[in-house]
């Protein structure tokens, strides 16, 4: 089996669009990376947010057995 490769001749620099657009694609890159890393980070916390929560709620209903007098 061969392989075949195919040369793309560019110029040596980017024309000013050209950066401008991979500028922007590497901004929106990064920005989209962050919400993922922040979605991901919200939803590996939510077992225990939600432990915390019940936790609380358990406490709040049960509040006389801890501030009346024993």
């Amino acid at each position: 089996m061969s392989a075949v490769t195919h040369t793309v001749a560019l110029p040596a620099r980017p024309t000013r669009v050209e950066a401008g657009l991979l500028i922007l694609a590497q901004t929106m890159s990064r920005a989209a990376q962050r919400r993922m890393r922040r979605r991901l980070a919200r939803a590996e916390a939510e077992p225990a947010r939600r432990a915390g929560l019940a936790a609380s709620r358990a406490m709040s209903a049960d509040v006389a057995t801890y501030l009346l007098p024993r």
